[in-house]
């Protein structure tokens, strides 16, 4: 019985490990070699949300460079191997306040494009 009130006791604290997860803000503020960006977008002429997928390969003090997919998902949690991550002439530098403008559709922008994840090993 008190192996069982022991064992119990433990859950909320598991809980509340296995409960927090950073938020996209937090993870771009802090960004890691490896991170995968989601970005949502809507191909012109269509309703449908698509998934675009950049792999952070450099973080420099105040930017990041990424690689883009060469393809998109209809899923954000598409299978990353499947996606192709390499190096491009389409390789992206973002300075860290253009990183945290990807978090809001910008005006203009057809593809509703918008940073909705991010997917760290």
């Amino acid at each position: 019985m008190q192996k069982t009130l022991r064992r119990l006791a433990f859950v909320p604290l598991l809980l509340a490990a296995c409960s927090r997860s950073e938020s996209v803000q937090e993870q771009i503020a802090d960004p890691k070699v490896g991170d995968v960006y989601v970005v949502q977008f809507q191909p012109r002429g269509t309703t449908t949300a698509r998934y675009f997928f950049y792999h952070l390969y450099r973080v420099a003090p105040d930017s990041v460079y990424l690689h883009p997919a060469r393809t998109d998902s209809p899923t954000p949690d598409a299978d990353l191997r499947q996606l192709s991550f390499e190096p491009t002439p389409t390789t992206i530098a973002y300075t860290r306040a253009e990183l945290r403008e990807l978090l809001q559709q910008q005006p203009g922008d057809v593809t509703k494009s918008q940073l909705i994840r991010v997917r760290r090993p």
